[in-house]
This record gives structure tokens, C-alpha cells and sequence, in this order.
């Protein structure tokens, strides 16, 4: 259990830096794509079709996240959204969050 947290948190701590890296010169999203890119993440956590949960990563994807969102959010491609019993569900969905907080701090996310 431990060596999980401490996974969660250095990949978390991956995902801040790279937010916060020179490399990164993407200007902030506006209120309506935040918006979007909000639902998209939530279509994607509620997705019972595995073309919906593709096209809900797709409009994700558009946005560059680092690896380690990217793999967070194939995962949820894969499993076909969120589904209860899933060991990796609050990993991956942090993962996604912080990133969506990241480059939208108004969006509230879940």
C-alpha cells in the first residue's frame, strides 16, 4: 500500500512539473474550452461504449498531457470508463484531474 502511494504521488509530482517546465509555452485554454475539456474527462469517466470513451480521449488528448495523463487516460479507454472494482480508478483519475486543475483552475473536478 505504501509503495503505491508513494508511486501516486511521484507520478503526480511528474505531472506538476511538467505543467510548470519552460518547455511548456501553451497558452492557458479560455473559459469554453476548459469547459469542454471538463466534460470530455467526465464523458470519459461515464462512457459504457468503447468508441465514446475513445472520442472523449481524443478531445483530451488534443490538449498534449504528459505521459503519465496519457496512460491515465488510455487506461479509462480501455477499461470502458470508470468502473467500480478497478484497483487503478483513483490513481488514473487524479492523474487526470490534477493535470485538468492544472490548465484549468476554475474547473472543479472530481
Amino acid at each position: 500500500m505504501r509503495r503505491k502511494l508513494l508511486m501516486l504521488a511521484g507520478m503526480a509530482f511528474a505531472v506538476v512539473i511538467a505543467g510548470c517546465s519552460s518547455g511548456s509555452a501553451q497558452a492557458a485554454p479560455d473559459e469554453s474550452t476548459c469547459f469542454d475539456i471538463s466534460n470530455a474527462k467526465d464523458n470519459l469517466m461515464l462512457s459504457t461504449k468503447s468508441e465514446n470513451a475513445r472520442k472523449n480521449a481524443d478531445v483530451l488528448e488534443k490538449y498534449s498531457p504528459p505521459d503519465a495523463v496519457k496512460a491515465a487516460i488510455e487506461h479509462f479507454v480501455t477499461t470502458v470508463g470508470a468502473t467500480p472494482g478497478d484497483p487503478d480508478l483513483d490513481a488514473n483519475r487524479t492523474l487526470i484531474a490534477n493535470w485538468l486543475k492544472q490548465m484549468c483552475p476554475n474547473v472543479t473536478t472530481y
